[in-house]
């Protein structure tokens, strides 16, 4: 049974171009009325278009979801055009890397404001109207950098990471309004992936052939939908054809020791065989060539 989202008001952030355009046609086509975001008047109004000629409706907000005054407008926009805003999907993102000690301050900031900051300020701008008008979805990408970490890439994780225990506290609180709130950690082939060659005399290569945007947006479509009703509080990843839920944080080992513990008898147990593997990832792990160390960032959305 094909899903019909019949009508749902959508924002998709950085929806121009990339994996974000993918998730906005995917969600167009399957019925919901999508405003789309980006900072590019140009390619914004283009994937507008795009919608509309293939029968979708559609409407832009150009601006930078780091402004937290046009995130609140972005969310009143879509109130004012589409009668409420019922799904919210915070894909907006970019890039800055440099390794730790070569980050500047602007570099860090403006990757974090956009990425963390910006799901947190269009969230919450979607989460007032939401419980006015008897829930919706709200959607928040991450990334495999924010589980696992990534060389040159210490703005982007941390504030991938910081969405993943946003999302944490997001669902904690507004379930209760019949807001389910998730994360998506995508792998697709975009603007920031396009730095991977095929060919390992590119000087920069990744092991595996990233799948195209189209492959990864059907799983927004589904979240989207009423099918999904009992989904929340999940983070799930996707590369367009392996699926995973994954876990809370837990303890892989556990010692108690009732008498106490002396700095020495930490040694005991804490042997090179209880460590746990610091890179198990097999995206952020294949990827080789083009800077010391033998690592080049992976960025999982546009």
């Amino acid at each position: 049974m094909t899903i019909d989202l019949d009508g749902l008001p959508a924002v998709v952030t950085g929806s121009s171009r990339g994996l974000g355009r993918a998730f906005a046609l995917a969600l167009a086509g399957a019925g919901a009325r999508v405003v789309v975001n980006g900072t590019d008047p140009e390619m914004t109004h283009e994937t507008v278009n795009s919608i509309r000629d293939a029968g979708g409706t559609a409407s832009p907000a150009v601006g930078s979801v780091a402004d937290h005054t046009f995130c609140q407008e972005l969310i009143s926009d879509c109130v004012d055009r589409f009668g409420s805003v019922g799904l919210l999907v915070n894909n907006a993102g970019l890039a800055r890397d440099r390794s730790l000690v070569k980050m500047t301050v602007e570099d860090f900031d403006l990757v974090v404001g956009v990425h963390l900051r910006g799901t947190w300020s269009c969230s919450a701008a979607a989460a007032r109207s939401m419980r006015c008008s008897g829930g919706g979805s709200i959607v928040n990408i991450s990334s495999g950098s924010g589980l696992f970490g990534m060389y040159g890439q210490a703005n982007y994780a941390a504030a991938k990471a910081g969405i993943v225990g946003l999302t944490r506290v997001m669902n904690l609180e507004l379930a209760r309004h019949g807001i389910r709130v998730n994360v998506l950690t995508p792998v697709a082939q975009t603007d920031m992936t396009s730095v991977f060659g095929s060919d390992a005399t590119e000087g920069v290569r990744h092991e595996l052939q990233f799948p195209p945007p189209e492959s990864v947006a059907p799983i927004v479509v589904y979240l989207a939908s009423n099918r999904a009703r009992d989904i929340q509080g999940q983070v799930l990843s996707f590369d367009g054809t392996v699926l995973s839920v994954w876990s809370h944080p837990k303890a892989t080992a556990t010692w108690d020791r009732p008498a106490g513990w002396t700095a020495e008898s930490f040694s005991e147990v804490v042997v090179a065989d209880v460590m746990e593997v610091t890179h198990p990832d097999r995206w952020g792990a294949g990827a080789v060539g083009g800077q010391k160390g033998g690592q080049r960032s992976v960025g999982a959305t546009d």
